[in-house]
This record gives C-alpha cells, sequence and structure tokens, in this order.
C-alpha cells in the first residue's frame, strides 16, 4: 500500500511472456495474475515515487504454470486420449471457425496437439501446433472444466467445456466455448470435442458415401449455410450432389463434384472439392463413419468462412421409407438486415410414404413463436436427397441414416441444422431424470452469446444447473440456474 497522496507513488509491472497480469484499477497497488499461465515466469511490481521519479522500490514475483483458481478440479481423469474439436464464432472483427485436436494425459496437462483457425480478420492459418508442457485444463466433479491452449504462433485461448458419454470414467465427447473475451468486444465461440479412435487415422479409413453439414458466413456478414453428399474411394472424391444458401442466394442440386482427400497418421488430413470454383478443406478425424471439416481458404466471394463434419451414409435411405418415424429437428439461422438470430426445435414426424406432420417452436430475434404444425409431402431421391412442399420455402434434407441427417435452408436466413431420431417414448416428466451437460449453437455470423453448463433434472419438474457464458457484457462463471414448477 501507499500513503500520502495523489498518489504519492505510480505502480507499473515489467514486460513478461503472454500476459503479464493487471494492476489494480484504483491505485494500481493489487497485482492480480493472468486466469491462465503457459509457463512460469517472473515479474517485477515497480513503485515509483510520484515527487522524486529517481526513488523506487520493487518486488520480483513468481507466477507458477496454472489454470485461474476459479476452474472446477480434481476430476481430470475424465479427459484422457485424443479429442478432436471444432468451433465457430466471431467478433467485431468477423466470423472464424477453428478445428484441430489435443492429447490429454488424465492428469491435467495437454501434452499435444494440432491446430487450424480461420477467420475474416487474419485470414487462413493453418499447420499449427500445441506444443507439450504449456497447455493445461481442468475437470470438475460436475464434468465441467477449463482448458488453456497455447498454440506455435504464442497464442493463447482459454476455454470453459462440459463433458459427456461416458465409458470406464473417461468423456467420449463434450460441449466447448471460448471463454477469454472479459470485456464483451472480442471473440466468442462455441463448438464441440469428440474424441478420436486411431483406427481412423489413414486415408483408407474414408471410404463409401458421406453427408455433410456446414456453416459459417461469407465476405459481406452473410451467414452461409451447406449440405450434401459425395461418395469416397482410396483418395477419391466422385458423385457429389450438394445445396447451400448463401444468405438466401442459393445453389440447388448442384451434382458432379468431385475432389480429392488424404489423411495423416496424425489424424489431420486435407480434402479439395469442385465445389464454388474449388473448395480446400482441413478434416480431422473422429472415426471412419465422422470426421470434422474447415474450410481453410481465405475469404472471398466464393469462399466463405465454414466448417461441419461428414457422416458416414448408412444403408437403406434410398426411398421414402428411411423417413419413417418420429425425428427431433434443431435449427438455426440468421437475418443480416435487422441483425436477428433465431433458433427453432421441433419433431417430424414422416409415415414412410411420403407424407409428414411438422410442429415447431420458433423464436426470432426475440420474438418466441410456439407449435407452429405443417402438414408436408416428401420425396427421398436415391443419395439421401430429401426435397419437401407444403411450406414456402421448405428446407432440404441429406439423410445420413433413417430419420437422421442434416438441413438446410432455401430462405434468406440461411437455415441450418440436423435431424436426429427420436426414441424412447412416451414421455413423461418422469422421462428427464439425471444430469445433462449442453452447449449453445452459433447462430450469428459474429459475435454473440455463448453457454455451456451442466444441468440436473429430477424426474419432477426440479432442475439445478450450473454454467459458464460470454457475452456483451463480458464473461460470467459458474452461474446457477433452478426451476421449480409445481402443478
Amino acid at each position: 500500500m501507499h500513503a500520502g497522496g495523489n498518489p504519492a507513488v505510480t505502480w507499473a509491472i515489467s514486460t513478461c511472456p503472454n500476459s503479464c497480469g493487471t494492476l489494480g484499477v484504483v491505485n494500481g497497488e493489487t497485482y492480480t495474475p493472468p486466469e491462465f499461465v503457459p509457463a512460469t515466469f517472473m515479474v517485477t511490481v515497480t513503485a515509483t515515487a510520484v515527487a522524486d521519479t529517481s526513488k523506487s522500490a520493487s518486488v520480483t514475483l513468481t507466477v507458477n504454470h496454472s489454470l485461474s483458481i476459479d476452474c472446477p478440479s480434481g476430476n481430470e481423469a475424465a479427459l484422457a486420449g485424443q479429442y478432436a474439436f471444432l468451433l465457430r464464432g466471431g467478433g467485431s472483427a468477423g466470423g472464424l471457425v477453428t478445428a484441430g485436436s489435443i492429447t490429454a494425459d488424465g492428469k491435467g496437462n495437454i501434452t499435444a496437439g494440432l491446430e487450424d483457425i480461420n477467420r475474416k480478420s487474419a485470414g487462413s492459418q493453418t499447420g499449427l501446433t500445441i506444443p507439450s508442457g504449456q497447455s493445461l485444463y481442468t475437470v470438475g466433479a460436475d464434468n465441467r472444466g477449463c482448458l488453456g491452449l497455447v498454440n506455435s504462433q504464442n497464442t493463447l485461448h482459454i476455454y470453459r467445456f462440459a463433458l459427456s458419454s461416458f465409458s470406464a470414467g473417461i468423456a467420449s465427447a463434450g460441449r466447448i466455448i471460448e471463454f477469454d473475451d472479459t470485456t464483451g468486444n472480442g471473440t466468442r465461440a462455441e463448438g464441440f470435442l469428440a474424441q478420436q479412435g486411431a483406427a481412423s487415422f489413414a486415408t483408407s479409413a474414408i471410404q463409401g458415401n458421406y453427408v455433410f453439414g456446414l456453416a459459417g458466413g461469407d465476405s459481406t456478414g452473410g451467414r452461409y449455410a451447406g449440405a450434401g453428399v459425395l461418395t469416397a474411394n482410396t483418395g477419391s472424391v466422385s458423385s457429389g450432389n450438394f445445396d447451400s444458401d448463401d444468405a438466401g442466394v442459393l445453389v440447388t442440386n448442384a451434382t458432379g463434384i468431385s475432389g480429392g482427400y488424404s489423411v495423416a497418421s496424425s489424424g489431420r488430413g486435407t480434402m479439395n472439392l469442385s465445389t464454388g470454383g474449388g473448395q480446400n478443406f482441413v478434416l480431422y478425424m473422429v472415426s471412419a463413419s465422422q470426421f470434422i471439416a474447415l474450410a481453410s481458404d481465405t475469404l472471398d466471394s466464393s469462399h466463405p468462412v465454414h466448417s461441419g463434419q461428414f457422416d458416414l451414409q448408412l444403408a437403406g435411405v434410398s426411398n421414402n421409407a428411411a423417413l419413417n418415424a418420429a425425428a427431433v429437428l434443431g435449427l438455426t439461422s440468421f437475418d443480416p438486415s435487422p441483425a436477428a438470430p433465431g433458433a427453432a426445435v421441433g419433431l417430424l414426424t414422416p409415415d414412410g410414404s411420403g407424407n409428414a406432420t411438422q410442429v415447431l417452436d420458433l423464436n426470432s430475434g426475440g420474438t418466441y413463436t410456439p407449435l407452429q404444425s405443417s402438414v408436408l409431402t416428401y420425396s427421398v431421391s436415391t443419395n439421401g436427397r430429401v426435397s419437401f412442399s407444403g411450406t414456402a420455402q421448405p428446407p432440404m434434407f441429406y439423410l445420413s441414416g433413417a430419420n437422421r441427417g442434416f438441413v438446410v435452408g432455401t430462405d434468406a436466413v440461411a437455415t441450418f441444422g440436423t435431424l436426429e431420431p427420436q426414441t424412447g417414448g412416451p414421455f413423461s416428466n418422469a422421462s428427464l431424470s439425471g444430469t445433462y451437460t449442453y452447449g449453445t449453437e452459433g447462430t450469428a455470423v459474429g459475435s454473440r452469446l455463448t453457454a455451456v453448463g451442466a444441468a440436473t433434472f429430477d424426474g419432477m419438474q426440479n432442475v439445478l444447473g450450473r454454467f459458464q457464458s460470454g457475452g456483451s457484457v463480458g464473461q460470467q462463471s459458474h452461474q446457477q440456474c433452478s426451476i421449480l414448477v409445481l402443478v
């Protein structure tokens, strides 16, 4: 502390790697270390007399390799092995996509990793590595955790995640958000983690028909969405079929897509497709049945910044019978002119013969409209592409299996999402029981509200959860939500 006034001393900290930490904003005498310290370093705090600047005193502190004490910990064994990750997001400088892989040792250390980034402001950065010994993670008892990553360009990012799908105590999946926007004016992104199977780390692992869904942003700030199907065989792509929606500019039923791909022993690969004058992607294998993709071309009028995943197409999706049972729809959209993000969830109930009903709950820019119902007809092509009629601007589906696939819009707001089979019914309040982890899905092209967390349902209409979020007011940690419904 200092005495006297106006003030009697000024305070400063020395230069150090990455972030040095901060001094108090009132008088400056309180030093706070950074939330994530990728390597132990020394920092010097100096007080200099205002009346005579030749008079000063300093103290040198050791700041140890660590994550914030705010991070839940003690359950690091839940994250062990190699995981692929994919995030979409953005900020004031426009949209970005990030993909990569990390190797977690089950003890809080990231021992290896790879990363690729594409963003509107800085262009494409590919082939980055995540060196051993600089990145850390923690996992708490409720399977929420923190991750600090430093790549080979000495760029560090901090993330929050929530793990799920456990086998022998080790998670195979999770949701993740970037969590280093302290002001609300930086970059925010969200996505997922998926445990990788090393048996798929070869070009020969990608074999068969794959359905894909991609989303991101274009060079004018509009949202881009695309979906399609292609045939992969020993490094070559053929028979590709594709639909896209670029803020209302449609490419409909494009055929004859071709290209090539290769996968290295690290699980990272590359792919080129003949769509849009040529598109290049970086791949990260999850399994022979799934891989994620990040567009690596620099943003221009023909190359949006986008990413997504490819799923192996199962047999039996070549006719109307492929849609034969209730399936859940999850959709997002973005209207750039009023800057209105949109989301919808609902149920599609097809009969296997070309007829279906649809019920959606919609939220467009904050206007909530529940239980919007439609009566539809549909037609499934031999390659799993599904066309609908019965509503204005009906979306297109590409099926990866029975009642499962990707959805791409034919509207001005570039609707994009997934269709997943509904199982386990009939449902009641008791059906919602246990702990679930969750994360937000991106709607806007640039910055957006992000959140990730865990919630426990008791089967009797009560829920208790904890989550982290990032938005225009900055970051908020360990927020609690609880709901009690009496009927």
